[in-house]
């Protein structure tokens, strides 16, 4: 239900002007219109209702599945926003019409279920649940359906699909202690292969990660949407995406826009910048880093002189004053990339907002 309650926020800030912080059950920010005063506020696990911390200036809305949503003001009025945000909320599952058990697994997945039917698919899918949860996103929305067919062939007691129109796929593999995959990004890289050979089209494949829990789908579905947001962002040109290979972003975004900018500052120069701007460059550094700083594997896979490439990263060191070569540099340059990522795509936002 993550996606109405930031629909809700959101409308409740363009029409009354209240800013409002979402955490999950773990603490994190899952959604905000504004910063918090101060970021060691704690949760008091024994309320259930609204409530006002005294001198905190802030209103607490308790939501289920550990979720609190905190209005950025105190008083009477901020006590009636949060109980018509509450309203708003356990209204969603006022439409009751008839559902498929897809259609029920998809609302599922992207936090739009009622709490009623939610239930019952938790009682449905309730005990031991591991799987690899993954979203396929074609090129064009006509091959779905072909998608669809196929990973039904490939389907086993246990998994689940889930068709998303003009999206994707998302494809729940059932998988236990005996399964022959790795990780669920080793899964991935063999899916991947098996739709590319038998079908002749382009999937991204986005990983959230290994799941325990039914009850954890939509977090790990969550995960796999900002793979793929965070995945075009920086590697573009990529098939698979994984999040946790875009943690960092991920950390990173929570940062106010501010601070990320005087951070990118103290990393990069002007002979920097430039390199940043030099896709030919660009591109190198990130199949070097790709192939685990191994010179040998990364010209041979660019089908690129050894030399040639030696030539790029050096460039590369004498305008950032980091040799990608060594493990703490190019840690250093991934953080000036994604910085530069998320500044950029802020100003170009802005710039948009303004036309």
């Amino acid at each position: 239900m993550t996606n109405h309650i930031i629909k809700i926020l959101k409308s409740v800030k363009e029409s009354a002007g209240i800013d409002a912080v979402m955490f999950g059950a773990d603490g994190s920010v899952l959604f905000r219109t504004a910063q918090m005063p101060r970021n060691d506020f704690s949760f008091s696990p024994t309320q259930s209702d609204i409530y006002q911390p005294e001198g905190e200036g802030i209103t607490v809305l308790p939501l289920s599945g550990g979720i609190n949503v905190i209005l950025l003001g105190s008083g009477d009025e901020f006590r009636t926003y949060a109980a018509i945000i509450r309203a708003g909320i356990l209204g969603i599952g006022e439409n009751k019409k008839e559902l498929t058990s897809t259609d029920k697994l998809r609302l599922y997945l992207s936090g739009e279920l009622d709490a009623e039917r939610e239930t019952e698919l938790l009682n449905k899918y309730s005990g031991a649940f591991d799987g690899y949860v993954l979203t396929l996103i074609t090129d064009s929305a006509h091959k779905l359906g072909e998608l669809k067919n196929f990973l039904e062939t490939m389907r086993e007691k246990g998994d689940l699909i889930v068709p998303f129109s003009n999206t994707g796929v998302a494809f729940i593999k059932h998988c236990g202690e005996d399964d022959e995959y790795q990780s669920a990004t080793d899964f991935a890289f063999t899916l991947y292969d098996s739709i590319k050979e038998e079908l002749r089209i382009n999937v991204t494949v986005n990983v959230g990660g290994t799941v325990h829990a039914f009850a954890d789908l939509p977090s790990f579905y969550d995960r796999c949407v900002l793979a793929y947001t965070f995945g075009q962002m920086l590697t573009p040109s990529d098939r698979i995406y994984s999040y946790k290979e875009y943690i960092m972003i991920k950390m990173l975004s929570d940062i106010p826009m501010e601070s990320l900018t005087k951070y990118l500052d103290t990393l990069i120069d002007r002979d920097g910048a430039e390199i940043l701007d030099d896709s030919e460059l660009m591109t190198t550094a990130e199949q070097f880093l790709k192939n685990s700083l191994n010179i040998s594997e990364t010209s041979r896979n660019m089908y690129m002189h050894r030399n040639t490439l030696i030539y790029r990263l050096d460039k590369i060191e004498k305008a950032t004053g980091l040799n990608l070569r060594h493990f703490n540099d190019a840690v250093a340059f991934r953080l000036l990339t994604v910085l530069s990522k998320l500044v950029n795509t802020h100003t170009d936002e802005e710039r948009e907002k303004r036309k």
